[in-house]
């Protein structure tokens, strides 16, 4: 039987919100989100480990990032404060924290208790 409220989904779910709050409250200053975000994987980890875990940060934060680069180009969006290319300096970091929790979040979901 699949149980949706167990301790991995519960946490994902609560760092989705962090993150959430995070960008919103901290977008401005690039550098203190940064540091939030880093900080918020890095109690993550210690939380709720996944194998690999700072590989997938890096492979989520770069493919998230470049992803969002390239069709950035394309003019369908802009961000109002880009520090690297056209993006923020925090957004590599959002994409990584979003990359590690999603894969806690899918093991939340597909673990089985009896």
């Amino acid at each position: 039987m699949i149980r949706f409220l167990n301790r991995k989904f519960k946490y994902s779910i609560a760092f989705i919100i962090l993150v959430i709050i995070a960008v919103f409250v901290f977008w401005k200053t690039s550098v203190v989100l940064t540091l939030v975000l880093i900080l918020s994987a890095v109690l993550k980890s210690k939380i709720i480990p996944i194998k690999k875990e700072f590989l997938w940060f890096i492979i989520s934060g770069a493919v998230g990032s470049l992803g969002e680069s390239l069709i950035m180009t394309g003019g369908t969006w802009a961000y109002s404060y880009s520090d690297i290319f056209n993006f923020p300096l925090w957004l590599p970091f959002v994409w990584g924290l979003a990359g590690i929790v999603g894969i806690s979040l899918y093991q939340g979901i597909t673990e089985t208790e009896l």
